[in-house]
């Protein structure tokens, strides 16, 4: 009963102090979250960002339907509605949370996150040997923005592939917007099943893509059908180490929260790319993982200096959450979204990244004879 009192007059002390606080920080909040909606990049100013942009969707289907389709994923191996489902949502709030880039990178010393995206940039471009007029695909391309660099930068026509109708559209806004219309162009379609005939393309490339399938040997084999010879894969992706132990309760709780928070199957192994390229024809050219690079810090280091780590990993927020849904300023179920959804999957990347057993920066580039 004490312990009951004392939270009632905390909550009372809480509302009062946030009663006597907000006509006075009226101007400076204004102008904070005026600024929180234009950010671009990756801070505390766009992780705000989320909080007031998103206040009035229905999180509790969104999260109904995500279990649903997880569940769904588990029993048949078919996660693809789900990854569709969860980026209906998250495709918009990942880009205004994290600017349009939403793979990780090796964090260059002196350069900021811009910065160090813009090299790897020119990195992919390298690792593809891009040429100028080249036909080059990029599967599960997101909104394309990876793929909009490449042409810009080689000169190339890049085509970029996805599954989700609103990246279809983002994607070609974006084209237009950038005024590569002559150079790119969005398909939708899934790759495991490439709507395009054997030999179509001199290079083909995936970043953070290939963690979302269930099936590595047919999105390999597919990726090679529609390589001319002599054409090049470039893989970038999230995958567990050998220092991974699936026996350590704790180590698979962080990859399982990856993968569960975004609908997507278990993470693979480096050594299931290998063998998966093997078969499928390709030879290795080259395995490299950037971050091991001297003056490369850590691909999950941007979470830490931002500050978004330490913001994430507190308590103290999700309290904040539960008191603004009592109050109905934040939607209800917001608070399981954001523990579900946003503190995880954040979280887990840089605890399992600090151990060492899930790796974010490992570029392999294959070839076809």
């Amino acid at each position: 009963m004490i312990q009951d009192a004392l939270t009632v007059n905390s909550l009372f002390y809480a509302l009062g102090a946030l009663a006597v606080m907000v006509p006075v920080l009226g101007t400076f909040v204004s102008k904070f979250l005026e600024k929180a909606e234009n950010a671009d990049d990756q801070n505390l100013l766009s992780f705000w960002g989320v909080f007031t942009k998103y206040r009035h969707v229905d999180f509790v289907s969104f999260l109904k339907s995500h279990r649903e389709a997880l569940q769904k994923g588990h029993q048949t191996g078919d996660y693809v509605p789900g990854v569709c489902n969860y980026y209906r949502l998250m495709a918009d709030m990942i880009t205004r949370s994290s600017g349009p880039f939403w793979h990780f990178v090796p964090m260059t010393a002196g350069k900021s996150r811009k910065e160090c995206h813009n090299q790897f940039h020119h990195t992919m471009v390298g690792a593809l040997t891009a040429k100028k007029d080249e036909n080059i695909l990029e599967i599960g391309c997101g909104f394309g923005e990876i793929g909009r660099q490449v042409a810009s930068i080689a000169s190339a026509n890049v085509t970029g592939l996805t599954m989700a109708d609103e990246e279809i559209v983002g994607g070609n806004e974006r084209i237009k917007a950038a005024g590569l219309e002559k150079q790119c162009k969005m398909v939708q379609g899934n790759y495991h099943k490439l709507p395009f005939e054997d030999g179509t393309f001199n290079k083909v490339f995936g970043v953070y893509t290939l963690k979302y399938s269930s099936d590595l040997k047919l999105a390999i084999s597919e990726a090679t059908r529609v390589l001319k010879p002599g054409g090049r894969f470039v893989s970038y992706e999230i995958i567990v180490t050998d220092k991974y132990d699936k026996d350590d309760k704790q180590q698979l709780s962080y990859v399982q929260n990856i993968s569960d928070s975004t609908c997507m199957p278990p993470l693979w192994h480096a050594s299931d790319f290998r063998a998966a390229a093997k078969e499928a024809g390709l030879t290795l050219i080259s395995e490299e993982d950037l971050c091991e690079a001297e003056n490369e810090g850590a691909w999950y280091s941007c979470f830490e200096t931002t500050g978004i780590f330490a913001i994430l990993e507190t308590k103290a927020v999700n309290h904040l959450i539960a008191l603004g849904e009592m109050m109905g300023v934040l939607p209800k179920a917001f608070g399981e979204f954001y523990d579900q959804h946003i503190c995880h999957p954040t979280v887990d990347f840089v605890k399992a990244g600090r151990m060492g057993i899930v790796a974010g920066s490992v570029m392999m580039i294959w070839e076809k004879k």
